[in-house]
């Protein structure tokens, strides 16, 4: 299997938990990392550290363009930004719902319409956007919104792979369930303590078990995957 080129990986939602760890792992690996997020991420050898609204189509496609200006050009985008709303259905927002459509869902057409339009011009590329298994059955204890938008990241993902084939650009999107990370640091203990207690590992995911579904989806050896959206849930959505 040929090693693959080193060119320029976009990461969005850089300064989050999954974020940063893909920006470590990609640096490590030789590629050069464009680290975007709203907030501040730190620069280091490797990593290109960029302040970026993925919610403004603007700023997202001059991204993709400073991406393509890297030796070796955009290789793979991956649109790991995201919010998340732990709610209770009932007091369910319309302003959280607006604000999770507008970064889950928008902001990862952005990456994906800029990626396109770059990788296409230089011969293809993969995109890897990050859905949730929520998107597939639904979710409780978060804002309906976070469901919807997942869905809609997953149809965005099968409808960029069948543009994207014939120009060698392969899309597809990494689906986990509930993580360890900072976002589920919002529920309530008890909340927690129940949906590990319900998974059958009886634990949430680790970081570094969905990133590494990410870089499998970015390396030569996914060369034959497109459209898939990779379900990273531990057997959680077995019989559901």
């Amino acid at each position: 299997m040929p090693e693959p080129k080193k060119g320029a990986v976009v990461i969005t939602g850089a300064a989050g938990d999954l974020g940063s760890h893909l920006v470590s792992k990609y640096a490590e690996d030789g590629f050069t990392v464009i680290a975007a997020d709203i907030e501040p991420v730190a620069k280091r050898e490797r990593v290109v550290p960029l302040v970026v609204d993925i919610t403004d189509r603007e700023a997202v496609f001059a991204l993709a363009a400073r991406a393509a200006d890297q030796a070796g050009g955009l290789v793979s985008w991956i649109n790991s930004a995201g919010i998340f709303v732990p709610t209770d259905i009932a007091e369910a927002d319309e302003a959280n719902w607006h604000r999770t459509i507008a970064v889950n869902l928008t902001g990862t057409f952005f990456g994906c319409a800029a990626a396109f339009e770059v990788m296409r011009n230089e011969g293809g590329g993969r995109i890897v956007n990050l859905g949730a298994v929520a998107g597939r059955r639904g979710g409780l204890d978060v804002h309906p919104a976070w469901a919807a938008s997942k869905e809609g990241v997953h149809a965005l993902t099968r409808v960029y792979a069948a543009a994207g084939a014939p120009h060698g650009i392969l899309v597809n999107a990494v689906a986990p369930g509930l993580i360890e990370s900072q976002a589920t640091q919002l529920f309530a203990d008890e909340d927690r303590e129940r949906l590990t207690e319900s998974h059958p590992l009886k634990r949430l995911a680790h970081i570094e078990e969905v990133a590494a579904a990410v870089r499998f989806l970015t390396s030569p050896e996914a060369s034959y995957v497109n459209g898939t959206i990779l379900t990273v849930d531990g057997g959680a959505n077995v019989g559901h």
